[in-house]
């Protein structure tokens, strides 16, 4: 008998439609309440956790090889202390007060700074993960308050392991309501040569609005607007919105310039998902998006893959 083992998926996430209120001076870190239609999808990294013996653990993290290329998608230049399966795993430990030896193999699919919140899947399904690995029953509740701790897309990625692919997330990104859809929405992501820092993104939309770190009188996020596009009985190509996209455009000027030649190649509306980087086209089919896919890479040498939602 092989030691117990287990295999997860860890999909990525589109923001559909994202609202950003001003800063909330509670949150302490000048964190931003927000109102956003989340959707997982199939493009996603891979996990694999196994039971190990004695007290300590091993983390093997890389990102998988592109498919054309067979060239690393990325390098992960981050140290193992920053990786948040690995801070998952240790804030697990640390509230049972007990090791989880645990060999963790992770192969990345998802870019770093990207806004598909590909680490904070991770984290969820390690979470999750290690929670059925070890027969732990932890009690979701305890799962939310270390999901809090390692960053806002995290709870949705906890949602997702229950079953809830399509939500309305409020709050510090904490307070997680089913949306359940009928139909299948299929996408194009597209993936610039860059990230986007999330905190520099979050900067930049203070700025454009004038919010000032004393800000007393509080704008919330737009919670209807987003209510009514998740509700709508389809998604049209032009109605997906993002309170960030203009403030990620500000940071990293590239990405303008991107999105306005994708506009002008493929004559569609080009959206993007969470801080940036990537940008997103929802597509009529699951056949036109891999065609569309395959003329994005024609025309500007982006990497772009076809995906569509859980």
């Amino acid at each position: 008998m092989g030691s117990p083992m287990l295999h997860l998926s860890c999909p990525a996430k589109v923001n559909l439609a994202l609202s950003v209120g001003s800063p909330v001076l509670a949150s302490g870190g000048g964190m931003h309440s927000i109102a956003s239609w989340m959707v997982a999808v199939n493009f996603s990294d891979s996990l694999m956790l196994e039971k190990l013996k004695g007290d300590h653990s091993e983390f093997d993290i890389a990102f998988d090889e592109d498919e054309e290329t067979h060239q690393p998608i990325a390098t992960v230049d981050w140290p193992l202390e920053k990786d948040l399966c690995f801070r998952a795993h240790a804030l697990l430990e640390q509230h049972l007060g007990k090791r989880l030896p645990t060999r963790l193999r992770l192969r990345k699919r998802i870019p770093p700074g990207a806004g598909l919140g590909g680490g904070s899947s991770n984290a969820a399904q390690t979470l999750v993960g290690l929670d059925r690995l070890y027969d732990l029953h932890v009690h979701p509740k305890y799962l939310l308050d270390i999901s809090r701790q390692l960053g806002s897309d995290v709870a949705f990625g906890l949602g997702v392991a229950r079953g809830i692919k399509s939500a309305i997330v409020t709050g510090l990104g904490d307070e997680i309501t089913p949306a359940p859809r009928k139909d299948t929405i299929d996408f194009v992501l597209i993936f610039p040569p860059f990230g986007c820092p999330t905190g520099p993104v979050y900067k930049a939309f203070d700025q454009l609005h004038s919010y000032a770190p004393s800000e007393t009188e509080l704008k919330p996020a737009d919670v209807d607007r987003v209510q009514a596009l998740a509700s709508s009985p389809t998604v049209a190509q032009h109605a997906s919105f993002n309170d960030l996209a203009e403030p990620a455009c500000i940071v990293r000027p590239q990405l303008r310039d991107l999105k306005a030649q994708l506009e002008s190649t493929m004559s569609l509306p080009i959206h993007i998902t969470g801080s940036g980087s990537t940008m997103f086209l929802i597509a009529p089919s699951a056949l036109t998006a891999k065609v569309l896919a395959r003329k994005v890479t024609a025309t500007t040498g982006l990497r772009a893959v076809a995906t569509r939602t859980l």
